[in-house]
């Protein structure tokens, strides 16, 4: 009888507990998923809207045993943005907060047209041009494992941009492509050099960019924002590091030279 009455009680607790769980269910439903985008393209906006249909996948479920990880997964599925917050709104809404990544560089694939990187090297899609990019030629070696920009100077070509956005807000706005010249190759003593292209005309040409390259982009940009508006349009800048004051030092030539 004493077992019979625990069977009873334990029956009537699971019972409840089922009651308390699809009473639960049915007032934290999600009927709204709030997807806010911050985006800065027209590529951006198309992407965002295809996202936010992914997302109203989400609508019906229960908000008390959603999985905030799986919408993150799933609000990442597009490498173009960054996902900046998951979280639940109770009773019915799911709020997500979405970052469109800012595009930097482009880099030529082997089906003509170019990879579009972002200022951390993630891979975010694909142009037809390297217009309003920052175009990367001569000698880069790149690869995108994982997503991400890797191969020869990658690193140097990441800590450079964060040196030129530091001094110029938008790169792309003075900068049309980081070129690299590399004499490993070669048999010579010439160093390898990064070569920077303004829009104006004038070349930050960096030696040696393995070796403290953001010391001598810092020199050498803000030696190009120092110039007269109409130096601009000519000559190079040439960086290095002086052996006698172990500091960054660049030169500005108005004749342009084969350094």
């Amino acid at each position: 009888m004493k077992k019979r009455t625990i069977l009873t009680t334990l029956l009537a607790f699971v019972l409840l507990a089922a009651v308390v769980a699809a009473g639960m269910n049915a007032v934290f439903t999600v009927s709204y998923v709030n997807a806010q985008f911050h985006t800065y393209t027209r590529e951006g906006e198309e992407a965002a809207r295809q996202l936010k249909e992914e997302l109203n996948a989400y609508l019906g479920k229960s908000t008390t045993f959603l999985d905030l990880e799986e919408v993150r997964v799933t609000a990442q599925s597009n490498p173009r943005f960054d996902v900046v917050t998951v979280e639940k709104q109770y009773p019915a809404a799911v709020y997500v907060e979405i970052v469109e990544r800012r595009s930097a560089f482009a880099y030529a694939n082997a089906a003509g047209g170019y990879d579009v990187f972002d200022v951390d090297g993630n891979r975010i899609g694909e142009s037809a041009t390297a217009a309003g990019f920052i175009e990367l030629a001569g000698d880069f070696s790149l690869t995108c494992e994982n997503g991400k920009l890797t191969g020869n100077y990658a690193e140097e070509l990441l800590s450079a941009y964060a040196v030129m956005a530091e001094l110029l807000g938008e790169p792309r706005a003075n900068i049309l492509s980081v070129s690299l010249e590399d004499n490993s190759a070669t048999g010579t003593t010439i160093l390898d050099r990064f070569r920077i292209a303004t829009r104006e005309g004038v070349e930050i040409t960096v030696r040696e960019p393995s070796v403290r390259v953001d010391e001598k982009v810092r020199a050498g940009v803000e030696t190009y924002l120092g110039l007269p508006q109409e130096d601009r349009v000519r000559g190079q800048i040439i960086v290095v590091i002086r052996k006698d004051t172990d500091r960054a030092t660049a030169e500005y030539t108005s004749a342009a030279t084969s350094d």
